[in-house]
């Protein structure tokens, strides 16, 4: 298999200048995560992956909490499709569980946000407690025989990335997209896929709510890959 090669920083540049071409574009891929930062950085990250006009890759920070990401996802559904002028293939949406868990209100919008998720063809991709799980597992196993608090995931994530000596001054900074930038220098995506998928086999049964430390966000990344492989594919 033969693949095109992938784009720098400068090609990536000069291709947002250009003016989208919607009907050269097979598959619109609109993501819309909780975070309005850190999290919509990692997914454009995928875009100098993406052979150019193949796949229509939008991620979308919202700064609100589960439901709130999914009502928002409908929203952005219908503006891109608007502008675009046809359907969108696939809709995703990022969200934590944080503290649902502890306010009876909240445990109702985490779980109404899955309710609304499937009944709108929306795709979920989660994490108990906190996106930074993912972040961590592309340089950690993690066990999941107790809940692990999101402060202590954000401590293991600046002490092992301090390990690297070209990242030994790294402090981490919640919301910051510097630490998105060490894990794609730094980790290994492929052992994050094999240890959250671990965690999520070891979590079965459980709700997302419940199964605390797990996450789903792997799920999310094999589908972009799996389409960018599939678009990527040049016959010799």
């Amino acid at each position: 298999m033969a693949r095109r090669g992938t784009l720098n920083k400068a090609e990536l540049k000069e291709r947002e200048k250009r003016p989208i071409r919607w009907r050269k574009y097979p598959h619109l891929f609109l993501i819309v995560c909780e975070d309005g930062n850190t999290e919509p950085y990692y997914f454009r990250t995928f875009e100098k992956h993406i052979p150019e006009e193949t796949i229509f890759l939008k991620a979308v920070g919202t700064g609100r909490s589960s439901k709130g990401v999914v009502e928002q996802a409908i929203v952005e559904r219908e503006k891109l499709a608007a502008e675009a002028n046809k359907s969108v293939d696939e809709v995703w949406v990022v969200f934590d569980k944080d503290d649902a868990e502890k306010v009876p209100a909240n445990t109702l919008r985490f779980t109404d946000a899955f309710k609304i998720a499937q009944e709108e063809k929306i795709k979920v991709a989660y994490s108990n407690e906190v996106f930074e799980l993912w972040v961590l597992l592309h340089f950690s196993d993690v066990s999941s025989a107790n809940p692990i608090p999101r402060a202590d995931i954000y401590s293991s994530l600046e002490t092992v990335i301090k390990s690297f000596e070209t990242h030994n001054l790294f402090v981490y900074e919640h919301g910051k997209t510097e630490v998105i930038d060490a894990v794609i220098e730094l980790g290994s995506e492929a052992k994050a896929i094999q240890r959250a998928e671990k965690i999520l086999a070891e979590q079965k049964g459980k709700q997302p709510i419940d199964a605390n430390p797990s996450t789903t966000v792997h799920i999310l990344v094999k589908r972009l890959r799996e389409l960018i492989e599939w678009y990527s594919y040049s016959p010799e």
